[in-house]
């Protein structure tokens, strides 16, 4: 079951974060933490990406083929997982 995130996308050198709507199969979830690097860098630009100063950025470790691949998503890990377990309640 797919579940809808906002990830956070930087530029390669640091530039201007951007916003990136992101589909993940919830399946393939390994872990969802605190992102305090994100919490800390990103206060600034918030206003800019058009969230709350309150936000909260959480890191999602994916498993993508045999590597896993770690994005910083808006939200709290406590806020994806009820996304996650609720696309598995209404699976069926």
């Amino acid at each position: 079951m797919l579940v809808r995130l906002i990830e956070i996308e930087r530029g390669i050198r640091g530039g201007t974060p951007r916003l990136k709507e992101v589909y993940i199969n919830s399946q393939h979830i390994i872990s969802v933490s605190d992102d305090f690097a994100a919490n800390e860098t990103l206060i600034k630009e918030t206003k800019q990406l058009g969230l709350t100063e309150n936000v909260v950025f959480s890191k999602v470790i994916i498993h993508e083929g045999n590597v896993p691949k770690s994005i910083t998503v808006v939200g709290s890990p406590a806020e994806i997982y009820r996304k996650v377990k609720e696309k598995q309640i209404l699976k069926g």
